[in-house]
């Protein structure tokens, strides 16, 4: 009895654990959002690039957006007009770059690039190679002097410094912020920095500072997406990487979501042959479905969220398994009602599948019509009795008689132009028969109260089943997280070896517990 109990505990809390373990990873790591209709922000991103051609041959080298990044690209497309066009890749950044040629251009030329993206934020994790990336290098080889003030000012960096954390803030504090010339060292500072620099410059001495410690740095390019703008303009921040954390730092205060384009000091377009380069580009937000941008999310992960869905199926299939994924969530309901509450039903699942049934003809047109059909049809069942009919005959008849019971309420309806006409002809018949027949035999076999009471009970279960599996937050849930089947059925399973008094029996027996 304790190894039946052990060996249920351990299988329901596997299967609770696995179902709700996926659970987690598509609502927090792929941000599968928990609510239907949720609406997420999606950026349409292009770089618009426009030329005067000078009949010589013609060259555009346009970054684009950095395959490194684990994010979403619902849409990329190319705009190329008679230029031809080529990916390349840059393997120590992993830059991606657009090539656009064409042997003797004249007049205006426009190409384009266009993607949509969700952007990132300051949580979105640094890939895995450049966390591993370990470099330590000491820069300024051809200048001794700049050499010799790097090396005077770092060592002083790292001896005022605890760990790479301070160190790195401190670089970053010093190299950014505004300095007099009779601050220590203040000629070293302006030895390394050149009066041009700019946020570029001061961005590359930081890398080459964390870098001489160790510390993977890189400068990244991109935009911020804050607003929808014609021409948005380009911005450069540092990234880096210390004892498994991410960071970067933005000169200027951190935007609350960035698009990553390119890493390095290069300028976003570079052109030969050609005049008057214009380069634009603009950013439009929308807003979309949350859910449709979770499922194409990259990564392993993302393939698990799709391995555990229904969305590649044909439309007809997904329809189906909507309704079909809630008929779990109303026998868990049956099983605690039957188990803790102890409502007594006419068969094991049968209110579940008229709790299905009420989803065509509504709840409180459902229950009428179940009533009536019934009474119409108990009726006619003790009819027949006096006729001793075998089992299949009997049963054959009664359906018979549903079907034209139906065919008539329907035809009333329909005549006093009420809609429930059109939806009843859709109530399972079979189920109907079946409840006849059960509810029959618990009349003969207990009495007609037991039968009465029974079949209120079908009919209360039924009702709350519906009105669960009806739920569009439930339908919802269940469609796109089918994994909580598994925690439905280790929740069953716990449930199964309950064997203790139920709250109706409690209510039967109140006046031997109070003596």
């Amino acid at each position: 009895m304790k190894t039946s109990l052990r060996h249920a505990a351990i299988l329901a809390l596997a299967l609770i654990a696995v179902g709700l373990g996926i659970f987690f990873v598509k609502a927090i790591a792929l941000h599968y959002p928990l609510v239907p209709g949720a609406q997420a922000t999606l950026w349409d991103f292009e770089i618009y690039i426009e030329f005067e051609g000078r009949n010589q041959p013609a060259r555009i080298e346009s970054y684009i957006p950095a395959g490194d990044v684990e994010r979403t690209f619902p849409q990329e497309e190319f705009y190329n007009g008679s230029f031809g066009l080529s990916l390349a890749g840059e393997p120590t950044t992993r830059n991606r770059k657009a090539v656009w040629t064409y042997r003797y251009p004249a007049n205006r030329k426009v190409v384009r690039y266009g993607a949509q993206t969700l952007g990132e934020t300051q949580s979105t994790p640094l890939p895995l190679w450049f966390r591993e990336s370990l470099t330590s290098v000491m820069p300024f080889e051809a200048d001794s002097v700049k050499r010799q003030a790097f090396i005077v000012w770092s060592g002083n960096l790292r001896q005022r410094s605890a760990d790479d954390f301070s160190f790195a803030d401190l670089a970053i504090k010093e190299t950014f912020e505004q300095r007099t010339n009779s601050e220590q060292y203040a000629d070293e500072i302006e030895a390394l920095l050149d009066n041009n620099s700019g946020v570029i410059g001061r961005l590359q001495l930081a890398r080459q500072l964390l870098q001489s410690q160790g510390i993977p740095a890189r400068i990244a390019g991109g935009v911020y997406l804050s607003e929808a703008r014609r021409r948005v303009e380009t911005r450069r921040w540092l990234e880096y990487h210390i004892d498994g954390e991410d960071f970067r730092y933005f000169p200027g205060g951190a935007p609350d979501r960035f698009f990553t384009i390119w890493y390095g000091t290069k300028p976003l377009v570079e052109a030969r042959g050609v005049d008057n380069l214009d380069v634009q580009i603009a950013l439009r937000s929308r807003d979309t479905e949350a859910t449709s941008i979770a499922q194409n999310a990259p990564g392993r992960l993302g393939d698990v969220g799709r391995a555990v869905g229904f969305n590649n199926l044909p439309l007809t299939t997904q329809l189906v398994y909507e309704v079909l994924l809630t008929i779990p969530v109303g026998i868990a309901i049956l099983v605690f009602l039957r188990q803790f509450i102890g409502f007594k039903t006419l068969g094991t699942f049968m209110p579940v599948l008229i709790g299905i049934a009420f989803r065509e003809t509504a709840l409180l047109n459902g229950i009428l019509l179940f009533t009536l059909l019934i009474v119409l049809g108990l009726a006619l069942r003790f009819y027949l009795e006096r006729l001793h009919l075998l089992l299949v005959p009997r049963l054959a008849v009664v359906l018979i008689f549903i079907v034209m019971a139906m065919a008539g309420i329907t035809v009333l309806m329909t005549g006093a132009n009420q809609a429930i006409g059109l939806s009843i002809s859709l109530f399972p018949m079979v189920i109907l028969t079946m409840t006849i027949e059960r509810m029959s035999i618990v009349w003969e076999e207990s009495s007609a109260g037991e039968a009465i009471k029974q079949g209120m009970g079908s009919l209360a279960v039924a009702s709350i089943t519906y009105l669960a599996m009806s739920n569009d937050h439930v339908e919802y849930l269940m469609y796109q997280f089918p994994e909580l089947l598994l925690v439905l059925m280790g929740i069953c399973v716990m449930m199964g070896r309950y064997t203790g008094l139920r709250l109706s029996e409690l209510w039967r027996f109140r006046a031997l517990v109070g003596s």
